[in-house]
Parts: structure tokens; sequence; C-alpha cells
């Protein structure tokens, strides 16, 4: 029987409306995953996501937030479901595509929704440059997920979840399928699925994710995790003149300049921080091991390091130094170059990082043996790269001699620091002094460590800190048995603190680390309290040893500090901080926050100085390593 115009026209519209069906049950699953994933961040973690009236608020900014993404996840699906005929999409194979389709995506849902959830379990935020790097460095993500997770039950759970789930939404797709006419045309469906990916693409670039809320942890709870792990990858690092807030270069660089001390005769070009650091009459030849301690902060584990509180009183020891990122790459750019945090990427990560002076350049220029001593695999975070560009001897666990314990991450504390006293050991006898660069593996998820009698359970931190106390305990007591003792300065410092989240954006008050540097033959102990840096490290050391040397860094010798100030960042929110104020930096051009920390040396004159100066310090910091001022041949032909 020949169809009416008006009947025509509704057969022929009927397969189409099941493609839009298809894509609205995706649609639907991917919101409801997220709803209900939201509201278990705050049964789970009600803490800093309590339930109340404005949770509907929350809920509405992540649901826009959810929409605008839903529009990139969509891309393929939509690819799969226009493209295919009519006719093979109602056959067996077909209707075993929609449902192997279906369940991909579901499955997809529902395990990010999952891992999300263990992600803010461990950083109380959503998918960032983190998750960027666990998808790079699989081997040592893979192996701390399957040591400190019931992955079979979680698997499971996963899987079941995104089953039932498809069987329902299948079971009503089904019914549009059998009673869809097949008459639409390939033309039509390929129009229309690329004017779906004109508005995708248009949102790509007027869409930015909805910050609502004052508190930190509900403009994360509103984000949306896949968003927010594409837009990481994608903007790992950033122009900070495009960015950020500038001020006039020659004024930048002069109000650097003036901190450092640096007199406008000292050096005929003025944009650089390039100095000339007097020595001792004698200097001191003295051994250095710096031990870059894996996530300890400075007050938050004191009761579980009883060793290093003990030894702080015999150190000079900075009770008030601050770390500036949230990373162990953020660490070792501050201590060993002593330049405060560029957006994007640490400097340890990025591609052009050989020939950069550094806290190794006095020692390397002076015969040093030097040797970066890392527990796990250097290659994790370009760490290899990056120590073997600036002068060291890499020996990482592919390496080591020592292999009593090891977990995800590496060899535990007690190997590396062995490895550490048999490599002085070789210097010493070849008579040659030396530096150590020790970074510390223990004090980390899945923290696993072996048995020690100190009768503390596997796998929490507390434990975790426990042990890293104990190992240093060991290393010291062998090491102060060595011939070389007496002449070496040991250096402990954390990489950054652990769990480091706020209400804040930038949580400046819980950014503090473990400091201290003991060589009880030429140091003399002492508690320093200004407020100071990582990036304080290595002119605090070069002091203290005597070296005369050439000094392109933003740290400053502690012992000779008048005013205090730190910086502190994530990787793109930018903090400065003196003892009157703090100010973070936002990469929206003109977008500054400034907090008052003592009222009583407040006045719009020095809120002004004080923006001028972080804008400064960042500002400088980049146009430095733009212009490759950093460089080592840059640094020593800057003086005339």
């Amino acid at each position: 029987m020949k169809l009416s115009p008006s009947n025509s026209s509704l057969s022929r519209s009927s397969m189409l409306m099941f493609r839009f069906s298809f894509l609205g049950a995706l649609a639907f699953i991917f919101f409801f995953i997220n709803i209900v994933f939201r509201l278990s961040l705050q049964y789970f973690f009600s803490d800093s996501l309590p339930f109340g009236f404005d949770t509907v608020s929350h809920l509405f900014y992540g649901i826009i937030n959810d929409f605008f993404t839903l529009l990139f996840v969509l891309i393929l699906p939509a690819l799969f479901i226009f493209l295919p005929g009519d006719r093979f999409l109602k056959s067996i194979v077909g209707k075993s595509y929609l449902i192997f389709t279906l369940f991909v995506y579901t499955l997809i849902f529902v395990f990010t929704a999952f891992s999300e959830y263990f992600f803010w379990d461990e950083f109380a935020c959503r998918f960032n440059f983190i998750a960027v790097d666990y998808l790079i460095y699989t081997n040592e993500v893979i192996r701390n997920i399957i040591e400190s997770y019931p992955l079979f039950w979680l698997f499971m759970a996963v899987f079941a979840i995104a089953l039932i789930l498809s069987f329902v939404t299948w079971r009503t797709l089904r019914k549009k399928l059998d009673t869809a006419v097949p008459s639409t045309r390939f033309f039509g469906r390929f129009i229309q699925l690329i004017c779906f990916y004109c508005i995708a693409a248009a949102s790509y670039f007027c869409f930015n994710p909805l910050n609502h809320s004052d508190n930190r942890y509900w403009n994360e709870y509103a984000k949306n995790g896949v968003y927010s792990l594409f837009s990481a990858y994608l903007h790992n690092q950033l122009n900070y003149r495009t960015f950020y807030e500038t001020i006039d270069t020659d004024l930048a660089f002069k109000l650097v300049r003036e901190d450092l001390n640096i007199p406008n005769t000292v050096t005929p070009i003025p944009h650089n921080t390039v100095r000339k650091i007097a020595g001792h009459d004698e200097e001191k030849k003295l051994n250095v091991v710096l031990v870059i301690i894996e996530s300890l902060g400075n007050a938050k584990y004191k009761e579980y390091t009883p060793f290093l509180n003990s030894l702080a009183g015999k150190s000079l020891s900075f009770s008030n130094m601050k770390s500036t990122g949230t990373r162990t790459v953020r660490g070792l750019e501050a201590v060993m170059l002593s330049i405060p945090p560029t957006p994007g990427n640490s400097l340890v990560r990025r591609a052009d990082n050989h020939d950069i002076y550094s806290l190794a350049t006095p020692f390397k220029d002076r015969g040093y043996d030097m040797y970066f001593v890392y527990g796990g695999i250097g290659f994790f975070d370009n760490m290899n790269n990056f120590f073997e560009g600036i002068g060291f001897t890499v020996v990482d666990k592919l390496s080591f001699e020592h292999d009593t314990f090891s977990n995800a991450w590496g060899q535990c504390d007690g190997d590396s620091y062995a490895e550490s006293l048999r490599i002085a050991d070789e210097s010493y006898a070849k008579g040659k002094p030396f530096f150590q660069a020790v970074l510390t593996t223990s004090n980390h998820r899945p923290y696993t460590f072996p048995e020690t009698g100190l009768n503390v359970p596997q796998g929490s931190r507390t434990s975790a800190v426990r042990y890293t106390d104990y190992a240093i305990e060991k290393f010291m007591e062998q090491a102060s048995r060595k011939p070389w003792f007496d002449d070496t300065v040991f250096v402990f410092v954390g990489d950054h603190p652990s769990s480091l989240a706020g209400k804040t954006e930038v949580p400046y008050e819980m950014y503090g680390v473990v400091s201290m540097m003991y060589a009880p033959k030429h140091i003399a102990p002492q508690t320093i309290p200004v407020l100071c840096s990582q990036l304080d490290i290595a002119p605090t050391l070069l002091g203290i040893i005597g070296f005369e040397y050439i000094s392109p860094f933003f740290g400053k010798d502690v012992l000779k500090m008048e005013e205090g100030r730190a910086w502190v960042s994530t990787y793109q929110l930018l903090g400065y901080e003196d003892d009157n104020y703090f100010a973070v930096l936002y990469p929206s051009k003109t977008k500054h926050a400034l907090l008052v920390k003592n009222s009583q040396h407040d006045s719009p004159e020095q809120r002004d100085i004080f923006i001028k100066k972080a804008i400064a310090s960042y500002q400088v910091a980049y146009d430095v390593i733009k212009q490759k001022n950093y460089k080592e041949e840059a640094v020593k032909k800057a003086l005339p």
C-alpha cells in the first residue's frame, strides 16, 4: 500500500528519531552518573561538602558544566550512529553494534566516576594535571593502584553497574528501533552530523567551566572530570604574558633586582637577576648530601618523626619554609634551580632543561663527584634527563646494588640511603669531594616498606612517615661512622606536604615543609623562624660552605634575610606571600586576589607595592626562562 505524504514524512523521520534517541539515552546516562557521583561526594566527604539548601544550586552549576562536556563526549558516538545505514542498524549485526556501543560508553562513564572518587579521596579535586601524568607514566601508577585498592571487586562493581544501566536503556531503545522505518538518506544524516560538530566546536571556544563559589571545594564539585582532564592535557603550559597580569618590564626587573640587592652598576644587562656572590676568605670544600623527602610537611606528622625532631634541635632548622608547589617536580625545581614556579609544567619536565644554571653548577665547576640517587625509575617525570642535563650521574632503581624491598614507586628509602653511602665511600676513596641529591619514595601510596621492628601497620600514611623517619635515623647512624662524615653537610627538605588541600584555592598556610641543614663540625644549631622558600636552600647552603659564585637565583641566604617571603602555587594559580599579605594571580590577564594577613601594616600603598612585587617575580622568572638567560653559558657571560 502506498503511504500518504504525511505518513511518508513521519516514516522517514522515525529512524532519524531513533538515532537522536540513542544519543539522548547516552546523554541521560552521562547526566545520571555525574549527579549520583556528586551526591556520593557529599555523602562520603561531608566535612568539606556538607548537604544543605544550596546543594541544588551546586548541582545546577554542575549540570551546566556536564552539558558542555557532553557535546565533546558525544563526538564519537554521533559518528558511530549517524554514518551507518538504516537497514544495517536494524539487522542482527547492527543491533549487536548498537548494544556494544551503548555498553562501552556506559562502562567508560561508570569507570570514570569510580576513578574520580579515588582521585578526590587523594587530592580533594576533580581530574587535573596529576591525572594527566598518571596516564603518561602508567607503569608506576598501575602498580601503585594494584597495591593500594581491591581492583577485582572494584572492576566487578563497575562492570555490573554498566551492564544494568545498558540493559535497562536498551529495552527502551529496542522498541523504538523495531518500529522505525529504514528510509533516512545518507546526505541528510551527514549534514546533521556536521551541524552537531559545529555546535561542539563553537562550545569549545566559548565555554569555560563555571566557578560559582568562593569555596574551592564547591567549584571542584561542580566541574566535570572529563572536561578537566582534557583541559589539563591541552593547557599544561601557559604563556605568562598572555594569560597573567603584567607590569612594565623595566619596573618588573627593577623590583626583583632591588629585592635581591643587585645594584644597577653590577651588570650592563639590566634584564636579568645575575650577580656575584662573595665567598669566605677560605672556602670550605665540604661534601653535601641533599635529601629531598617525599611528601613531608613541617607540622602535620611531627608526632611520627621523633628522630627528625631531635635532629632539628642539632641543626640549622627552618621552621617556616614553604614548598613552591604540590608535586615532587616542583620541589626539585625550587631546590635545584632557585626559581619561582612558572605556570604549567615544572622545568624538570620540560624539553629544553639541559645546561640550566643550578645549585649543582658551583660544585660541578669545582670538580665534585655529582650523583642523583633515586629509588624509582628516573624516566618518571623526566628526572633522569633533567639531572643528567645539569651535570649529575644518575643512580636509579635500575642500577641499584641494594634490593631489600620495593613497591610500585621503587626501592625503599633504606635501599636509597645504602646506595648513597656506597657512592660516598667510592668518592672518598678517590679523594674527591661529592655532591649527592637523594630523592626518597617510601612516604608515598601504597605506603609499604620493609619489616623493621617498628610495629606499625603497612598501608597507612602515618606508618610510612614513621618508616621514613626510621630510615633517616639508620642512615645517619651509619654515616656518622664514615671517615667523610665530619666534612659533610646533610640537608633534609620535604618536596611538598601531603594531601595539600584547603577551602581556599591556594591554601598558603599548608605549604610548609621540613627543612634543616646538619653538620655538627661546621654549623651551629639554630632555629630560623623567618618565612622562607625552597628557593632559599641553594643560596643558604652555598653561603654556609663559603663558595664565591655567580648567581641568577631568585632565592636568598636565609641567614642574611631581613624580611620573609615565599612563592606557592598550583599548576595555574600563582601565589606570593610575605608577613603581611598573600596574593594569588589568576590566568585571566587582569585578575588577582589579595588577603591581608596583618591589618596593622595594611595600607593602599603597601598593597600596591606588594601586588607589583608578586607580579614582578613571576613575570621575570618567565622572561629569563623564555629568553634562555637562565642557561649556564648566559649566566656566566652576563657579568663584565
